[in-house]
């Protein structure tokens, strides 16, 4: 028995190797292997849990919020930044125990909330105000973007990945913002761009972020493109913009995108409809007419839904 189990653990610490797999990924397995009868039970203490630290935090932001005029410069900064650097520390140590990964999450989240806070109130107290955020704001987004990127490198941990892209793209459109380079085409560039970073991770074991990030990228990418193109003799792209975000969700097997992809062209449609069809003697037929390519659209995104479903 010994001998089998020796030969057992030897295979999958080869498996482990060969996959790259890390520590993190086998807590994961672990978590879904667990017993199922004990679901409903943990779902319901689980909510409970972070209800209650839902109502802790806005409770000290409430509070904070009352004494803010009656403290020190000092006091505020210790209260934000000192606060999101101390769950940063706490949350770099969980990463080197494993019985407390359950809190890992919660203190980078808080991190990443309270330090960015935090640096904009110390140069608010202690540094003189030059008028104009925007260069501030790019010190602060390339700090946090540093910080998040090397803890991810060092640790593996999705959560500091998330807040590295989410700080990237902070301090691009921060630099646009400062250069004064506000073209309609940038956010196009950044939305495409971040869906293929997204697409990237989406190809690794941190995929568990890309749905936020297919989301708001797709989104951008949308409504810029709306933006762009409106009132001008190439709106007809619009419709062709829609059809391309369709198929990088057939490729990259994302709802998220089919859905903002949807979305989007039942806009633009409505949008088409109101600029050349609202004057003429057949807009109620126009409206008919789009309401059945609504229903045909919804009934050809959900076959495609179907599609990506049984991909994944």
């Amino acid at each position: 028995m010994t001998e089998t189990r020796e030969a057992a653990i030897t295979q999958i610490k080869d498996l482990i190797e060969t996959h790259h797999l890390s520590e993190f990924d086998i807590l994961e397995l672990c978590k879904k292997s667990s017993i199922q009868d004990s679901k409903p039970a943990n779902l319901l203490q689980l909510t409970i849990m972070y209800l209650g630290g839902i109502f802790i935090f806005a409770g000290l932001g409430v509070y904070i919020n009352m004494i803010w005029d009656d403290i020190n410069s000092l006091s505020r900064v210790i209260i934000t930044l000192g606060s999101g650097f101390v769950a940063f520390i706490l949350s770099l140590l969980c990463t080197s125990d494993a019985r407390f990964t359950k809190a890992l999450t919660p203190f980078i989240i808080i991190a990443g909330i309270l330090q960015p806070v935090g640096l904009f109130v110390f140069m608010d107290e202690y540094l003189p105000h030059a008028g104009n955020v925007t260069l501030p704001a790019c010190y602060v987004m390339g700090f946090m973007l540093v910080q998040q990127f090397i803890a991810f490198m060092a640790t593996g941990v999705t959560g500091f990945l998330f807040f590295s892209v989410f700080f990237f793209y902070s301090f691009i459109c921060m630099i646009f913002n400062l250069w004064e380079i506000r073209d309609l085409i940038v956010p196009v560039v950044i939305g495409i761009s971040g869906l293929m970073v997204a697409w990237g991770i989406d190809q690794t074991s941190h995929r568990s972020i890309t749905p936020f990030y297919y989301f708001c990228m797709s989104g951008i990418a949308a409504i810029a493109s709306f933006d762009l193109l409106q009132e001008t003799k190439f709106d007809i792209l619009l419709v062709g913009v829609s059809c391309i975000l369709i198929y990088v969700a057939m490729m990259a097997a994302s709802r998220t995108i089919l859905t903002v992809a949807v979305i989007s062209l039942l806009g633009y449609l409505v949008y088409f409809t109101d600029e050349y069809f609202k004057n003429i003697v057949g807009w109620p037929i126009a409206l008919i007419i789009l309401g059945l390519v609504m229903i045909g659209v919804s009934a050809y995104a959900v076959k495609i839904g179907k599609n990506i479903s049984s991909h994944v």
